[in-house]
Formats: C-alpha cells, sequence, structure tokens
C-alpha cells in the first residue's frame, strides 16, 4: 500500500471534501436509503433537485479548479472552520483553499459526482450519499448539506 503525507492545505481541502472520517458520526446519518421524492413519502422532489443539483456543482467545482465556486457552495459555519484551520496553520483561508483545490485538480483532473441519493431531509439539514467519478476515496455517504438563503450548501465540516 502506498501512503503519503498531504501538504497542510490540501488536508484541510481533503477534510471538507470527506467531511468526518468513516466511523465518525455513523450513529447520526440516515439509512443510507434512497428516498424517493413521492408524495408522503421521502423528501420533497424539489429539494431532492436542488440538492443533487448543489453536489453535482459542488463536485465539478472542487475537482475543476474553480475554488471561488467551491468556496461559495460551503456553508457559512464550513467557511469558518476553514479560515480557522488555515489561520491556525499560519495561511489564509481563501488562499489555502484555493491551493488545495488547485492541487486536487491537477492530481485527478475534472471530475463529476455519480449516483447522488438524498437520504434525509429535515427542515434547513440534509443528509447526501453520492459517489465521485473514478475516485471511490471520495465517496461519501450521509454527507450534511444545509439550506441557507434558501440555497443548499455543504456542510460537512
Amino acid at each position: 500500500m502506498r501512503i503519503r503525507v498531504l501538504p497542510a492545505a490540501t488536508a484541510v481541502a481533503f477534510s471538507l471534501l470527506t467531511g468526518c472520517s468513516p466511523d465518525e458520526g455513523a450513529a447520526d446519518r440516515g439509512s443510507g436509503a434512497a428516498a424517493e421524492p413521492s408524495a408522503g413519502n421521502g423528501p420533497p422532489a424539489a429539494d431532492v433537485r436542488a440538492l443533487t443539483r448543489g453536489v453535482e456543482a459542488y463536485v465539478t467545482a472542487y475537482f475543476g479548479d474553480d475554488a471561488p465556486t467551491a468556496l461559495g457552495m460551503m456553508s457559512e459555519r464550513c467557511r469558518g472552520v476553514l479560515v480557522h484551520e488555515a489561520e491556525h496553520a499560519g495561511k489564509r483561508g481563501e488562499e489555502a483553499y484555493a491551493a488545495a483545490v488547485e492541487e486536487i485538480a491537477e492530481e485527478h483532473g475534472p471530475r463529476k459526482a455519480t449516483d447522488v441519493t438524498v437520504d434525509e431531509v429535515s427542515g434547513d439539514r440534509a443528509r447526501v450519499s453520492y459517489r465521485v467519478g473514478g475516485l471511490p476515496e471520495f465517496g461519501q455517504e450521509g454527507q450534511p448539506w444545509s439550506r441557507e438563503d434558501g440555497t443548499w450548501k455543504y456542510d460537512a465540516c
């Protein structure tokens, strides 16, 4: 097995994409079953569509070296965590994130979200599972998203 150490900025960006470790938060994740957007059963169809588009746009921006778009799709809370972690490492948050996104894009190239499933929606909180084309290590199960000002934002920090 090949193990390598990621630079601090990349580690921050990777942790923000992947959220918690596989065992962390397992108890509070949804069942992982696909939620059907039908009347009275599962999340509203509008939320499913908006979350799916949000996940797809975030993953495309993240792997497409579009840090401003990816950063704009993060919840206010996650942007605060990013800035705090970067400053703790002696860097500026947005610059560190942009450098990390650039490195991820160079290493893996453009990618798309696949198999997006909205696991649950509860008010302005949601959990979403998806894969990243060709990169199983970036796949997500029950990743948190939150609605801010009517827009779904990545909230896995």
